[in-house]
């Protein structure tokens, strides 16, 4: 993976923690259409960086509660429906309750708010984040890269990220039409 992929694969995973609302998710699987490998680093880069930007908002909540989930809550696809989701996946555990968010599309930054507002241990934070987000980065990887070669040469790798793109387009029109812009 070239220094350049590297770098946005860390931006893209700090900025979804904080206050961007699209995945990483997209990077990867667009890296992952001609190799896994690429995907794979990108992975791993976006999950650490994410963690860095959650404990920077884990920060912000533990000093500033309120003003905190303020400033969420005007982050797309953010409402107080989404808060009192996370407050109830976190009563099955933080790592738990972090896994079945990255798998049924609550934002990440809400964790790390709640558990910054509730004073969970901020080293444990940062190190439940990377193995709670880890996983659906690596079968976005994964299931893209397989994808990718079942079509084989059908496709050029050109149509095959048009493809990609538009169907995350598609997953975002759906996304924020149930949730809410």
């Amino acid at each position: 993976m070239r220094p350049g992929s590297r770098t946005f694969a860390a931006i893209w995973g700090f900025a979804e923690a904080t206050l961007f609302f699209i995945v990483p998710d997209v990077l990867i699987s667009s890296l992952a259409l001609s190799s896994l490998r690429k995907a794979l680093w990108a992975c791993a880069i976006a999950a650490l960086a994410a963690s860095v930007g959650g404990l920077l908002v884990w920060f912000f909540a533990f000093n500033y509660p309120l003003a905190t989930r303020e400033i969420l809550i005007h982050i797309p696809g953010i409402s107080e429906g989404s808060f009192r989701s996370v407050e109830h996946l976190l009563t099955n555990g933080l790592y738990e309750g972090m896994v079945q968010g990255a798998f049924s599309g609550v934002p990440y930054k809400i964790f790390a708010a709640e558990a910054g507002a509730s004073r969970q241990n901020p080293a444990l934070f940062t190190l439940l984040s990377v193995a709670a987000r880890l996983p659906r980065f690596v079968l976005v990887a994964f299931i893209t890269w397989s994808l990718s070669h079942l079509v084989g040469g059908r496709l050029s790798i050109k149509n095959k990220l048009g493809l990609c793109l538009v169907l995350w387009a598609v997953f975002y029109i759906f996304y924020f039409a149930v949730i809410g812009w």
